[in-house]
């Protein structure tokens, strides 16, 4: 067996990209879920029917992709370290600003919600008290749109050993031989299938979805994803053949995701599905998602390979973004809902808001202060890691374009 040298770490342009276009929509949607029809924390009386069906569509594989781009992110940071390094600097990424996000970011949000449900009326430090008191919903303490935190930090640990035999001379011999059987014979559109097994046989007997505690399904289902991120992204050869089929996906996606509609949605805003339309309904579903993910990264493969001098500084700033979004949307909306603002202006000025005030937050908070930067996992000093050498700048436009190849 040859010795197969370890990849030096870099950068992928277009790993970078699909993290901040993709996190980039994360905050769009939160922007817009008050006016969606659909449970959220504070919800108005109007509804976009338009945004709600956007918003479905988006639905099926928002998530997935950040596992999947996750997954593939989490390889390349596994490197050449040892389990111990790399499990502590996991922690140090994942469980700090988890706790510090709990404590800090997400009471706000449950006060704010409190309160507009006439639950509990007086100031913020009034409520402080009971920030902590019982476990979301029935009481506050809670990790809201931090669940993905707990989730990848879990099941990173619980995956490494797949990971660490991965890296090692056999595993990436096997990865390699792998990626090209698959991309000679299409067997990637095997991929929805432990996705719809997940959702025929998991889902029926979870709950707590996003809870992490006997959300078997979500753990089963976005684990599979992280594996796939690991998989696709250190395939060359399965990742020229997403490139050359990328229309192919599209199409498969269009006609998979209607097909979906149709039969199951109908324009309801909660659809029920039959029990014994439940083999059909998950086989769909994950076919859709699949699709879509695959022609995502098939295009981002062929077209996103240039790297702008901002996407080194976007590429940083996606983490305190993900962190501080939704706790800027929710006081946003509440206010707008407050006062009356009609619907579509009210969505186009939450969206609006949150940018703008997380940016602000970000630039003159977050990013100057060293002692505030690892609670939203980054590093603490800011030079090197948003002006990355030229060394490392030019080995990433020297990496292949596998879009070219065969």
């Amino acid at each position: 067996m040859p010795n197969l040298p370890v990849p030096a770490p870099f950068r992928r342009t277009d790993l970078d990209w699909l993290r901040v276009s993709a996190f980039g929509l994360l905050i769009l949607y939160h922007a817009g879920m008050a006016w969606s029809g659909w449970s959220w924390h504070l919800v108005s009386i109007d509804s976009i029917d338009w945004l709600r069906e956007s918003m479905r569509f988006v639905n099926r594989w928002r998530m997935p992709l950040i596992f999947v781009v996750s997954g593939a992110a989490i390889m390349l940071a596994l490197g050449t370290r040892s389990p111990g390094a790399f499990a502590l600097d996991r922690v140090r990424r994942l469980l700090l600003p988890l706790v510090f996000g709990i404590a800090v970011l997400v009471p706000p949000q449950v006060y704010l919600e409190r309160l507009y449900s006439g639950q509990f009326s007086g100031s913020f430090l009034e409520w402080l008290p009971q920030a902590f008191v019982g476990v979301y919903p029935a009481g506050n303490m809670s990790w809201h749109h931090l669940w993905f935190l707990a989730y990848v930090l879990v099941l990173t640990v619980a995956l490494l050993p797949c990971l660490l035999w991965a890296r090692s001379t056999q595993g990436r011999a096997a990865h390699a031989r792998a990626g090209h059987l698959v991309a000679r014979t299409g067997l990637q559109w095997l991929m929805p299938l432990p996705l719809a097994a997940a959702m025929l046989w998991l889902a029926p007997i979870s709950h707590n979805t996003n809870g992490l505690i006997g959300d078997w399904y979500g753990l089963a289902y976005y684990g599979v994803l992280l594996l796939y991120g690991a998989f696709l992204f250190g395939s060359p050869a399965v990742l020229a053949a997403l490139n050359r089929q990328r229309f192919l996906s599209l199409a498969i996606g269009i006609a998979a995701y209607a097909l979906f509609y149709v039969v199951f949605i109908d324009g309801a805003v909660r659809p029920v599905i039959r029990p014994e339309d439940r083999p059909a309904y998950a086989l769909l579903s994950a076919v859709n998602t699949i699709a879509w993910l695959f022609a995502i990264l098939g295009f981002a493969n062929r077209y996103l390979t240039r790297r702008p001098a901002f996407l080194a500084e976007a590429s940083e700033a996606v983490y305190p973004f993900y962190m501080l979004h939704q706790t800027v949307t929710v006081i946003a909306v509440y206010w707008l809902l407050e006062i009356g603002v009609p619907p579509v202006a009210g969505f186009i000025l939450a969206a609006l808001a949150t940018f703008l005030g997380t940016t602000a937050i970000y630039i003159c908070v977050v990013r100057p202060l060293w002692f505030i930067r690892p609670l939203f996992g980054l590093k603490a000093t800011y030079s090197s890691s948003v002006r990355p050498s030229a060394r490392l700048i030019s080995r990433s436009r020297r990496m292949p374009n596998f879009s070219s190849e065969r």
